[in-house]
């Protein structure tokens, strides 16, 4: 949903006027973390890549804004050169890592990772330009991965069912008898959605991006940007279960999400390695 940049990535949290207009101007004047490497790449317009000394600025909150800027030898200025919504926490899910889409930047990339059950998956870096030379494919490190919601909602049906001759059809496909009830009638086939998981890559080209099926695990209301998330704990695979947290803008629902609720949509999914941990 993105073309290496960051458009729809902010619409998961405001929209993109309030974002330019009020949310970066803040993090510049009022970020305290500052975090700074230097490393290949591509920050200048007209300029042939180098070696650039970037930096970011941000806060300490769990959901906020952090602004990269490069430092222009040439022109002697330092200039804004990318800005992204990244979350601030911890979940230690230990990654190997297979592909590395850089973004013709080579200070931004797409992690694609695999889990110790096999199971795939990418995640924007939202520390790659401190962490790229420390990278290299099938190697494994502990990464904290997250989601942010594009769109979300709660599925008010938790179960659909085949009845009559439909149930005789799908029960057939599997080799199975309907079965009857005390008056002679085929019984339904159920199936329950509330324990149902979906994890789809929506492109190839944007792995990133997911289109996901899951039950509430747990959730909890924080505040980011002036207004209310919720910080939701979803199931991404199954056997074993892997589980992440989601934020998601309160105003995509129209009624307060509870624990068991099957919720749907498509997701931003970024992470971070975590720092402290080599490889393993």
């Amino acid at each position: 949903m993105t073309e290496q940049g960051h458009g729809n990535h902010w619409n998961c949290v405001d929209d993109i006027d309030n974002v330019l207009q009020n949310i970066l101007p803040s993090i510049v004047q009022e970020g305290t973390k500052v975090e700074a490497s230097e490393i290949f790449a591509d920050c200048f317009e007209n300029e042939t890549p180098s070696r650039t000394k970037i930096f970011s600025i941000t806060d300490e909150a769990e959901l906020t804004a952090k602004i990269l800027i490069a430092t222009n030898q040439r022109k002697q200025t330092n200039e804004v050169i990318s800005g992204y919504p990244p979350i601030q926490s911890k979940s230690s899910i230990r990654l190997k890592i297979t592909k590395i889409h850089e973004w013709q930047n080579h200070f931004e990339a797409i992690i694609t990772s695999e889990t110790e059950d096999g199971h795939s998956i990418s995640f924007f870096d939202t520390n790659y330009f401190l962490q790229k030379e420390s990278y290299q494919i099938g190697k494994t490190h502990y990464f904290s991965v997250f989601a942010l919601g594009y769109n979300i909602e709660i599925l008010n049906e938790n179960s659909f069912s085949f009845e009559g001759q439909e149930a005789i059809d799908w029960l057939a496909k599997s080799g199975k008898e309907p079965t009857h009830d005390e008056n002679g009638n085929i019984e339904p086939v159920v199936f329950y959605l509330n324990e149902l998981v979906a994890f789809l890559p929506t492109n190839e080209n944007h792995p990133d991006d997911v289109e996901f099926q899951s039950p509430i695990n747990s959730v909890e209301t924080i505040q980011a940007f002036g207004k209310n998330f919720y910080k939701i704990r979803i199931t991404i695979f199954r056997d074993p279960d892997l589980e992440i947290d989601l934020y998601s803008k309160a105003d995509f629902f129209d009624k307060i999400p509870q624990v068991n609720d099957t919720i749907r949509g498509i997701i931003w999914l970024q992470g971070h390695k975590e720092l402290g941990n080599g490889q393993y």
